[in-house]
């Protein structure tokens, strides 16, 4: 990707995300520990959503609705941080998010989009993006290829080999996400590599 996410944002940072409640009365601990988490959220937000834009504009093929699912995902993830929600490992959390967001977005779609949805198999329903998304994700010409290819696999295998491949998550992550054993997110991994390099034809 060679033009960050956050251009995508037409100027919201992170601070234009986290909005601090300062409703509980002048206390001194309250405010520093919110300090602390807004810094924790900042740092996140910086090094997430490159990644988060990149994984919601491959699945959803429009890019107003991309801009509004990412900032309802980070929008979450400060309002359970900010909140009594202990989040031990964000990346997942926040992919998390982000697929439900996505889920949702095309549960409220026309019927049409929903009889799509009935006939995918995945239990995430996602459609395959048209080709202009490969613009906006400004990949190059073998990454685009691989992503058309990731879309092109059943749908057991399509989210883990582009969380492990194309975001790095590891299988302990994609299980998170997934609610899965990462022994079951393992089995897919290969079995989707293996798919992969039929469809790409490597020997």
């Amino acid at each position: 990707m060679t033009d960050g996410g956050r251009r995508f944002f037409h100027g919201h940072k992170a601070d234009y995300i986290v909005i601090l409640e300062r409703n509980r009365g002048p206390n001194r601990q309250y405010f520093m520990e919110m300090d602390d988490k807004k810094q924790q959220f900042t740092k996140i937000y910086e090094e997430e959503v490159d990644a988060v834009f990149r994984y919601t504009l491959s699945r959803v093929a429009d890019r107003e609705e991309v801009l509004d699912i990412v900032q309802e995902t980070f929008s979450k993830f400060w309002q359970s941080l900010s909140g009594d929600v202990l989040i031990k490992h964000p990346r997942p959390f926040i992919f998390t998010v982000a697929r439900n967001k996505i889920i949702d977005w095309y549960r409220k779609k026309k019927p049409q989009s929903l009889e799509a949805m009935s006939e995918n198999e995945d239990d995430s329903p996602f459609q395959i993006p048209d080709e202009k998304i490969y613009e906006d994700i400004k990949l190059s010409a073998e990454a685009s290829i691989i992503l058309k290819a990731i879309n092109k696999l059943s749908s057991s295998y399509r989210e883990v080999i582009y969380w492990r491949f194309v975001e790095d998550l590891t299988p302990s992550e994609i299980a998170e996400i997934l609610n899965i054993t990462p022994n079951a997110v393992s089995v897919r991994i290969n079995r989707g590599v293996e798919e992969l390099r039929n469809n790409l034809k490597i020997k």
